[in-house]
C-alpha cells in the first residue's frame, strides 16, 4: 500500500478551489450502528445502517472575490453542493492519491478568532448521497 502524504490537500466546492485558505481537512465517512440486542444476549449485537459523510475544515478568511468566505457563506444550508477533496494533489490516473467527493450541504460555518492573528474560520459539511472518484 502506498503512503500519501497529506501536504498538498485540495478543495473544490462546486467546483471553486478553496485549498489556499486551509489548514486542516478532514474526510469522515461511516455507517450508523443499528442495535439489534435481544433478550438472551450476552453482548450488544450491532448491525451496520445507513452510511454517514462529513467533511470539515479550517483556515484564514481572504476577504476577496470568490473568496473561500464568500463560496462556503452563501451555500449553507444548500442541499446537493458538490464537494471534492484530493488528499495530496490533483493527479489523473493515479492509482493511490484518490479522491473523495460527495453531494453535501454545508451545516456550519463560523468565522471569528483573538486579536492579533488571522482571522480563523471553521465549517462542515454533512453528506447528502456519494460518488466515488
Amino acid at each position: 500500500m502506498a503512503t500519501v502524504h497529506y501536504r498538498n490537500a485540495k478543495l473544490l466546492i462546486d467546483g471553486a478551489h478553496l485549498s489556499t485558505s486551509l489548514n486542516e481537512l478532514t474526510v469522515s465517512y461511516a455507517a450508523e450502528m443499528l442495535d439489534e440486542t435481544a433478550f438472551g444476549d450476552t453482548t450488544r449485537i450491532n448491525k451496520g445502517g445507513l452510511f454517514t459523510a462529513t467533511i470539515s475544515g479550517g483556515g484564514h478568511c481572504e476577504f476577496e472575490a470568490l473568496g473561500i468566505e464568500d463560496i462556503i457563506f452563501n451555500r449553507v444550508g444548500t442541499d446537493g453542493t458538490v464537494i471534492t477533496v484530493f488528499p495530496d494533489g490533483i493527479t489523473e490516473g493515479t492509482q493511490t492519491l484518490r479522491g473523495y467527493a460527495m453531494l453535501g450541504v454545508v451545516n456550519e460555518f463560523m468565522i471569528g478568532g483573538s486579536v492579533g492573528t488571522l482571522l480563523p474560520i471553521t465549517f462542515s459539511c454533512e453528506g447528502r448521497g456519494l460518488s466515488g472518484s
